[in-house]
């Protein structure tokens, strides 16, 4: 077995993704594989599909890795790896996933699984070898269809203690008149968007391709890069932390709110320094892979 080298698997309602990472240089080894698979689909397609994929990975990339870190949603017990998640992935709830795999990968003896949540393996895959590497500690936060986030400390996710809120989630805190999921993520682009225009838009890069000649959307952007930056500040402070990386589709279109979010940490008395994702799709199966860095 080759301890430089790890498995890194991404798990989505939709599909199955892993590739080998090279943990000394943040490489792939290989291509990166991925399997279609429904998160509605039976336990054994489920596992199926999850175990085609990992052969692939394996025999494409290197046959004397043993370390496989997978990328889960919650709720899910991510030391014991059993999934206790009723909005998807049913058919798995209370299985042990890492037993499961093991038994039916016999070829590859010695198959070590851990588990770490998704928005976590996104954090920690920019901090390990991504925009964050270096920053020591970083705000990382996700922006599509929810809000996610991970709280950085010398490449490790804090998730108890006084200066982080509860699990290191944000999601759920309070802003504005709602909860920070619904402030920050594509809902809110696509209701403010019909609030200015009263016109439809499937998502943010519908109004970010506007910037350049519509008001309107120079005008969503400033708002949605204000509101996150005061959203954050008493997150910063809170953290001891003066770096935010920001993933998802929604920082794709950085750019168009970056400045908005300077001014505001800037009337805030805070100097912050916002980066964009580099790993994009990939930094969760890197993060998952640094669990064994």
């Amino acid at each position: 077995m080759d301890r430089n080298l790890a498995i890194g698997v991404d798990i989505g309602g939709s599909h199955v993704s892993s590739a080998v990472i090279d943990l000394r240089n943040g490489s792939i080894i290989g291509e990166p594989q991925s399997v279609e698979i429904a998160h509605t689909a039976s336990a054994e397609e489920i596992f199926s599909a999850w175990t085609t994929d990992l052969r692939l990975t394996i025999n494409q990339g290197c046959k004397d890795v043993r370390q496989v870190g997978m990328a889960f949603p919650g709720p899910f017990d991510y030391e014991k790896g059993i999934s206790h998640m009723e909005h998807k992935f049913v058919s798995i709830k209370g299985l042990e996933v890492g037993r499961i795999l093991q038994d039916r990968m016999l070829e590859f003896p010695g198959l070590e699984f851990r588990f770490v949540n998704d928005a976590g393996a996104f954090a920690l895959g920019e901090s390990n070898f991504g925009a964050a590497k270096g920053m020591g500690k970083v705000l990382v936060l996700t922006l599509g269809t929810g809000l996610g986030s991970g709280f950085i400390e010398d490449n490790k996710v804090v998730r108890t203690g006084g200066y982080v809120p509860e699990g290191g989630e944000v999601w759920n805190l309070p802003f504005e008149d709602g909860i920070a999921d619904e402030a920050f993520s594509t809902r809110w682009v696509v209701k403010r968007w019909k609030e200015l225009t009263g016109q439809d838009v499937p998502g943010a890069r519908d109004v970010a391709i506007r910037c350049g000649f519509d008001e309107n959307a120079r005008r969503l952007f400033t708002e949605f890069g204000s509101r996150l930056a005061e959203f954050t500040i008493p997150l910063l402070k809170n953290f001891g932390c003066s770096n935010v990386l920001l993933g998802g589709n929604i920082s794709r279109n950085l750019n168009n709110f970056a400045d908005a979010m300077q001014r505001r940490y800037g009337q805030g008395g805070m100097s912050v320094t916002v980066k964009a994702s580099t790993l994009l799709d990939r930094a969760a199966m890197f993060g998952a892979a640094s669990l064994f860095a």
